[in-house]
């Protein structure tokens, strides 16, 4: 038994151990991890939640206020920045200008290079300096509104009033606080829960940061639980400081780039020739907004990449509807073929009933056809006229000849010119039947000389037959 006992304390120990706790804040994503944008739009922040997200700033004073605002739009340029610093302590002045120079940074960013322990607190907090950016996109003219009512808490409960280290006014309806000496910058440090009264929101409680004693604060004693804390001078240059304020009533932060170095060069300051701040989403590094409504508002979404990617997952890809130039109905893809400007009824079964021809709603009246006028060809150039033809009727036919040979069979013809040919051959011989004719008594002699001839021909043939 007791051997079991310390092998059963290990186990529980290393359970413990191994056992994820909740933190207040996370560390920043790995380089090569991109968050996933939002596809819903986000609800907006109750008041509540965005009283608690402003009590820890909302007593800076208004130009901090402002860096602090738009730095966190910006949250890993934030922890670059806080790393840098606390690296390099003994950077000031000077100095810290020169060696903020090589940094890609926001320029709100650099600006608080001033301030080490601002972005000890904001890299610290991470996961509430996103969300302060979040707000601050979302909505800014209810972030301005937010602080002016916590500091009209603040000052209501006697605990924000002007001292040596700072100067709170009241102009033009809204509570201004800045430093007693401009070159000369007090960071205030309070608890939240006893600064503005007692808290009003119970299920979100604001949080607290008490620097480390290397910023000049005395250890933490009760002096944190009745008021206002402060540390050590921090001396500033225009480079930090005088080139922005807030715009209480116009919801904005208005920036004078010609103040501020970092701010003072060409890809800065063509953006900020209004004098307003912008947002820059190339300096977020693929930290996702809240919203999807501040991310298209920033970031242009690839509906060609988004869909091939769909599709190479095997899901469906529905067609993206699309407006007519002209104002016409969108159509969906391929399959709405109706006409540009006209809406199809929701039931067309009782569009297409024809009504009887002798009902009285039989109203409608069939256009006449319109004639389709082609058109005229082209002149030609150069062209003879075509003649005139002329009747049958008036045209003169040729005689008809008769020829008696052509109405002869074919057969005939040809025995008749064969017989013609034997009577010129005849009458071309002397011993022919034609010369006969012309002389009968030589021709007689002629007959009787060649019978004779024969015969004495064929005696001769004999006798030499009996020779033999």
């Amino acid at each position: 038994m007791t051997l079991r006992l310390p092998r059963l304390f290990a186990v529980v120990l290393a359970c413990c151990v191994l056992t994820p706790v909740g933190v207040d804040a996370q560390g920043p994503p790995p380089p090569g991890a991109m968050p996933a944008p939002p596809t819903q739009p986000a609800p907006p922040l109750p008041q509540d939640q965005l009283d608690a997200l402003l009590a820890p700033i909302a007593l800076y004073p208004d130009q901090l206020l402002s860096q602090v605002l738009m730095a966190s739009t910006y949250p890993l340029e934030v922890v670059e920045a806080a790393r840098f610093t606390q690296q390099n302590p003994g950077l000031k002045g000077e100095a810290l200008d020169q060696a903020l120079q090589g940094k890609n940074w926001d320029p709100s960013v650099q600006s608080l290079a001033a301030f080490p322990q601002v972005l000890a607190m904001m890299s610290d907090k991470l996961e509430w300096t996103q969300q302060l950016g979040d707000a601050f996109l979302a909505n800014q003219q209810q972030v301005m509104e937010t602080v002016q009512s916590l500091r009209a808490r603040a000052q209501a409960a006697g605990n924000l009033r002007s001292t040596e280290q700072q100067r709170v006014i009241v102009q033009d309806r809204a509570i201004v606080i800045e430093p007693v000496q401009p070159q000369v910058v007090y960071v205030p440090v309070y608890n939240p829960l006893v600064i503005y009264g007692p808290w009003w929101a119970p299920a979100y409680q604001p949080w607290f940061w008490y620097p480390p004693a290397v910023y000049g604060y005395p250890p933490l004693g009760p002096a944190f639980g009745v008021g206002i804390v402060w540390g050590a001078a921090w001396a500033v240059s225009y480079n930090h400081w005088g080139w922005c304020h807030p715009n209480w009533h116009g919801g904005s932060i208005n920036v004078n780039v010609t103040n501020n170095y970092f701010f003072n060069r060409p890809q800065y300051r063509d953006r900020y020739a209004g004098g307003m701040w912008q947002h820059q989403p190339e300096h977020r590094r693929g930290v996702a907004y809240r919203d999807v409504n501040v991310q298209n508002r920033y970031v242009r979404t690839n509906n060609a990449g988004v869909q091939t990617r769909e599709a190479y997952r095997g899901r469906d890809v529905s067609p993206v509807a699309s407006t007519a130039p002209t104002g016409g109905a969108q159509r969906q893809g391929n399959f709405d073929r109706s006409a540009q400007g006209a809406a199809r009824p929701a039931d067309r079964s009782a569009t297409m009933e024809r009504p009887a021809p002798g009902a009285a709603a039989n109203t409608r009246v069939r256009p006449a056809p319109t004639p389709t006028n082609a058109p005229s060809a082209p002149a030609a150039t150069n062209v003879q006229p075509r003649p005139t033809p002329t009747p049958l009727a008036t045209q003169s036919r040729p005689t008809l000849t008769f020829n008696a040979n052509q109405s002869q069979p074919q057969a005939q013809q040809y025995s008749n010119r064969g017989a013609q040919s034997r009577a010129s051959m005849n009458q071309a011989l002397p011993g022919s039947a034609a010369a006969a004719h012309a002389n009968p008594q030589g021709a007689g002699h002629a007959r009787s000389a060649e019978s004779g001839g024969n015969r004495a021909e064929g005696g001769a043939r004999r006798e030499g037959g009996a020779q033999k």
